[in-house]
């Protein structure tokens, strides 16, 4: 029987041969859209998996696969005051306090003392803090896209604080302004794009919480970041009150086609940048006889290449805690992330387009890998289980669920617990496919017609505290909206420069029942990295007077004594000793890289990352125990595969005593890796400018 499917080719450029000798083969179209790489047609399974061996495609999967499900520079300064909960309103109590903020802001403006570790949140019995921040930059002259359910567009939270009464809520339509570029005005596939009037909600007609509360941590004036971004709403997870909805495998054309087509703005001179918050995944249900997926219904787990089974258990046996614990397989859910190489492809078009894309990493817990192009062997896992209408099926179940997948260049933002500790939250997905971490548990936000009333703002306001990795990706969004201010161009590589320099390293706590998969505090990869909002220059500043006789002054023209370009950064030697600490970290204990901190084993110092130029000579003494061999290395792996070939690199694997030294002449910029050869949570990254 013949399906929808989409095709996804690896190339742009195949596009135009591929679809006229499709045509010519005379399979229906049902799809061309014409900003993809993805075309639908239909067909069989078989022509499916034919057309899947064919070098030009990436993918074909049935389009009725993709369901959505929702993941629970000016330098103007803001000051933020107020009491930032990390425990949010129980009962009524809070209905008529004005001054509660989320914990978010504190956490991610503050420095170390404001972030009272180990003295604010679970484990201390204080909840609340009362404190001051300033943050730089508001998002003026920034285009923030909500990707999510629908936003009321008359809530109080979207005015401009500097403009009272002034909505920044932008009722877009994006099916009048679009479909030209999206669909394609004299195309022949067949297909009914959404089209008409959307109609925006209001705040006290709006049942649905989530985009609202998203929306606020991103944007909003009180609970969020970019109090001055222009608001936009792309309704993927629910329809608008006007009934449409963006269907799933055209979010990314419509993103595109907005951010290439919008206007200059008259008071810049130039166009916004655009920057997107998702905080949906897509799923793939679990068809059992229960409809849950339960230990009975494992036929097996391809793991790391291996088939286990009953016959052939992992070390903690074939029994269900055995399996979670040495596979992470999580039982008793409905759906598990569904990963789509068209939704990626997508993605890292739109970011090439310059969208700026950030996304939750999803709330199942599970392990997210990073692809087997970057030598992950845990990319490819997945289990096989009784379905209860085809005989068996299968899941790769830690690629994560599109559109927020480690094959794509897209921001992965993992959820930060409100434990004092700074623990990652226990829901969230976590390993190396992970980018950063920030606030997600019981976050204050806008919400939906049923919250708590947000007094301040008179009748028909809401305001709720929710937990997810929800909200904690548009803090993360919130915050680049800031970086972007006043830009000319600003992209995805911005926007990560930014996280990878000015983020906090090392302060998470990790591993606290062991490490292992079923340890649900476990690292297993994930980077010690949360968000950290940071000024990148001085907001006051003033040229020294010269001193000195000035008996002529300035005179023009000078004499040539400039260059028209300066010389880049100038190569040092870097010389640094390493240890292992009791947690089995890498500590380091002295030297210095080139971010000037100085390693003196008197402050945490685990699995640091180092930072370092082009040319750089860096050597790196190992002090650590004889069972903890140090590599340099291109991916964070165990065992001695992936060592760094390119400068010139000696003593690699040095053991005890011994000294690895990496000159980095002609090395390409970007992120390595230091490991432990024997332990997955002995590793950190060097990042190479």
């Amino acid at each position: 029987m013949d399906k929808e499917y989409i095709v996804t080719l690896h190339r742009k450029e195949d596009l135009e041969q591929f679809y006229n000798e499709m045509q010519l083969s005379n399979f229906p179209l049902a799809l061309k859209r014409p900003l993809s790489r993805n075309t639908h047609y239909m067909m069989t399974e078989e022509q499916a998996e034919r057309l899947r061996q064919d070098p030009r495609v990436w993918d074909v999967v049935e389009s009725d696969s993709m369901q959505v499900k929702r993941k629970v520079i000016n330098n103007e300064p803001t000051t933020i005051s107020g009491e930032f909960w990390k425990d949010g309103p129980v009962g009524t109590s809070f209905s008529g306090l004005v001054g509660n903020k989320q914990w978010g802001q504190l956490h991610c403006a503050g420095d170390q003392v404001q972030r009272r570790k180990n003295l604010w949140g679970d484990g201390t019995g204080t909840e609340y803090a009362t404190d001051t921040v300033e943050i730089h930059n508001n998002g003026r002259h920034v285009d923030v896209v909500i990707v999510d359910d629908p936003v009321s567009y008359d809530s109080k939270e979207w005015e401009s604080p500097s403009q009272p009464g002034v909505s920044r809520f932008v009722q877009y339509q994006w099916f009048n302004e679009l479909n030209g570029a999206v669909i394609g005005l004299n195309d022949l596939d067949g297909y009914t794009p959404p089209t008409g009037t959307i109609t925006y909600g209001t705040n006290a007609s709006t049942p649905q919480y989530h985009g609202n509360h998203v929306t606020g941590t991103a944007a909003g004036q009180f609970y969020g970041w970019a109090s001055e971004a222009n608001i936009y709403n792309l309704a993927v997870t629910d329809a608008w009150p006007s009934g449409q909805a963006v269907g799933a495998f055209l979010i990314f054309d419509y993103l595109r086609a907005f951010h290439l087509n919008k206007p200059i703005n008259p008071a810049t001179g130039k166009r916004n940048p655009t920057i997107s918050n998702h905080s949906y995944g897509g799923i793939i249900n679990i068809n059992t006889p229960s409809g849950f997926l339960l230990f009975s219904d494992l036929s097996y787990v391809n793991y790391q290449g291996v088939q286990y089974n009953a016959s052939n258990p992992g070390p903690s046996g074939w029994t269900q805690a055995g399996v979670e614990a040495d596979f992470g397989v999580r039982f008793g859910k409905d759906d598990y992330p569904y990963h789509s190489a068209a939704v990626s492809a997508d993605v890292q078009d739109a970011i090439d387009d310059g969208v700026v894309v950030i996304g939750a990493a999803g709330n199942d817990n599970l392990l997210m890998a990073t692809p087997s192009t970057n030598s992950d062997a845990d990319w490819n896992n997945f289990i096989v289980y009784v379905n209860s209408s085809s005989g068996l099926s299968g899941i790769y179940y830690n690629r994560g669920a599109w559109p927020i997948t480690p094959d794509t260049d897209v921001i992965i933002v993992g959820a930060l617990s409100d434990h004092s500790q700074f623990r990652r939250s226990t829901y969230t997905m976590f390993g190396p496919g992970v980018d950063v971490f920030a606030p997600g548990d019981y976050i204050l936000s806008a919400y939906g017609n049923t919250g708590y009333a947000d007094t301040k703002y008179g009748s028909g306001n809401y305001y709720n505290a929710i937990n997810g990795t929800s909200m904690a990706s548009p803090q993360v969004c919130g915050v680049i909206a800031c970086l972007a201010t006043g830009k000319e161009r600003f992209t995805q590589a911005d926007a990560r420069g930014f996280l990878d320099k000015h983020s906090i390293y090392g302060d998470m706590t990790f591993d606290i029942s062991g490490g292992g998969l079923a340890d649900n505090t476990c690292r297993q990869g994930s980077p010690n990295k949360y968000l950290h909002i940071e000024n990148p220059r001085s907001i006051i500043g003033y040229i020294q007077e010269q001193k000195g006789q000035r008996t002529t002054g300035l005179t023009f023209p000078r004499s040539s004594a400039f260059h028209s370009t300066s010389p880049g950064p100038q190569t040092e030697t870097f010389t640094l000793s390493v240890r292992n600490d009791s947690a089995s970290d890498w500590r380091w204990v002295s030297g210095t890289d080139r971010s000037g901190v100085v390693f003196d084993d008197t402050s945490t110092y685990d699995d640091w990352t180092l930072q370092f130029n082009v040319g750089d000579v860096i050597q790196i003494t190992n002090n650590a125990g004889s069972i903890h061999p140090f590599w340099i290395k291109t991916t964070a792996t165990t065992g001695t595969g992936d060592a760094v070939t390119t400068g010139t690199i000696t003593g690699n694997g040095a053991s005890l005593g011994t000294t690895v030294e990496w000159d980095t002449t002609g090395v390409a910029p970007g992120r390595y890796y230091y490991v432990c050869s024997n332990h997955s949570g002995m590793q950190g990254q060097i990042m190479i400018s």
